[in-house]
């Protein structure tokens, strides 16, 4: 079965996310969907939750072994740019989805392992490349039919070209994706070719395309493509809708939050070994962003 189309109101959205705002809530639903509710992993349980995740998809999917760790951190998730969202599917709330939204930063994009020389063309004067980074989602159908669910996908595309436009200052998205996938983020969101697939070794010898959405250019290329008035019912119109940017950026300033000193020494010093595999220059990038946290200290004692 093919893509389908989200089928939000403008309207109803921007109430109900309004709504949200007033009392204070930290989530919403995508569009007028109530199948799911999108929260940006701002604590420990939030992103034990939404690293959990990606660790069971890609145990799921052969692309990780059993770990006692249970979850999949990169260096970039200790940044306090870096953003994870945090998909909940009714009724039960169960996670359901998730991506990290990591712009570049001297700790590099995790898609640097394999196209450095690729990224390397979007860090020009005036360009500032955004990776989106471990989506995992539910899909619909099996094996090489299987399709991501469009709806949540969509929703969580504009979060995360909100947040790295408008929050980040950021000018493309680049994102690897499965061969199979690949013509849907062509055909519909006008993703490209960034370079050649390649098997990445951090997830056993997966096959990755590598793609590149030019963000300066993003929203004219969908209205030249749509020819559509904002509220008209398509994805278009739902990304384009600039009624509702003013919520979603007052949500996502309010949501996200420098990751506690606790909280980083948890996940990056006693659950893992990342501090220590750190350049020199990367932890002290990254003890400017935490000036009381003495990163030094506990590297030595991974050490």
């Amino acid at each position: 079965m093919g893509p389908h189309r989200p089928t939000s109101k403008s309207s109803v959205f921007l109430r109900e996310i309004r709504r949200e705002l007033a009392h204070g809530g930290a989530e919403f639903s995508p569009g007028d969907n109530p199948r799911f509710r999108v929260l940006v992993a701002n604590s420990r349980e939030l992103r034990t939750a939404a690293w959990g995740l990606v660790y069971r998809s890609y145990l799921e999917r052969g692309y990780m072994t059993e770990s006692e760790l249970a979850m999949r951190i990169l260096p970039q998730d200790a940044l306090p740019e870096v953003s994870t969202f945090l998909a909940q599917q009714a009724p039960d709330w169960a996670p359901a989805a998730t991506l990290t939204v990591v712009p570049d930063s001297p700790l590099g994009l995790p898609m640097d392992a394999l196209y450095r020389r690729d990224l390397d063309t979007l860090r020009g004067p005036g360009r500032k490349p955004c990776e989106i980074a471990k989506l995992v989602m539910g899909e619909a159908g099996t094996g090489e039919d299987a399709k991501p669910d469009v709806e949540l996908l969509l929703a969580l595309f504009r979060i995360a070209y909100i947040t790295a436009r408008y929050l980040e200052g950021c000018t493309d998205f680049v994102i690897t994706v499965n061969p199979h996938h690949e013509k849907y983020y062509r055909r519909l969101m006008r993703f490209e070719r960034l370079g050649e697939p390649r098997t990445y070794g951090s997830v056993r010898g997966a096959v990755a395309v590598p793609m590149r959405l030019d963000l300066l250019a993003a929203e004219a290329t969908y209205r030249q493509k749509a020819d559509i008035k904002p509220t008209a019912r398509s994805f278009y119109a739902y990304f384009l809708d600039e009624a509702q940017r003013p919520a979603l950026l007052t949500w996502l300033r309010r949501e996200r939050r420098v990751m506690p000193e606790a909280d980083l020494r948890h996940f990056f010093a006693e659950r893992t070994s990342l501090l220590r595999e750190m350049t020199a220059e990367q932890r002290m990038y990254l003890q400017g962003c935490y000036l009381h946290y003495d990163l030094d200290e506990d590297t030595q004692l991974q050490g």
